[in-house]
């Protein structure tokens, strides 16, 4: 009678479990969702380039100055061009894992999923 009891007990909570469970995913669906609509900007070589991206880290815009591009040009050289869009992809790429981070900690309480990000 006892294992019963406890059967059943635990029968519940694993439902209750996997009721949260799924709450869980589709709160971190939603949010992954709503990452789509939130821009987030980087600008490097005081703002004369300026690179923005999604909160899904795909990027939507870059923006190079006129002078940043004749200045390469005249020199003859876009190595520090290609760095400094480079960086400035790396930069707002590593914002926009900030940011799916931050958002999901509403969800998972902080707790690090593995492969979630």
């Amino acid at each position: 009678m006892v294992r019963k009891i406890k059967s059943a007990g635990s029968s519940t909570s694993q439902v209750d479990i996997i009721k949260r469970a799924k709450q869980m995913q589709e709160a971190m669906l939603q949010i992954q969702d709503d990452l789509k609509d939130k821009i987030i900007e980087h600008s490097v070589a005081g703002g004369q380039i300026v690179v923005k991206a999604n909160g899904q880290k795909e990027l939507v815009d870059i923006k190079i100055s006129k002078e940043i591009l004749e200045e390469a040009v005249s020199e003859k050289d876009a190595s520090e061009l290609e760095n400094l869009i480079l960086t400035a992809i790396k930069e707002v790429t590593a914002k926009a894992d900030a940011l799916a981070e931050s958002e999901m900690e509403t969800v998972t309480g902080g707790l690090k999923i593995p492969g979630l990000f």
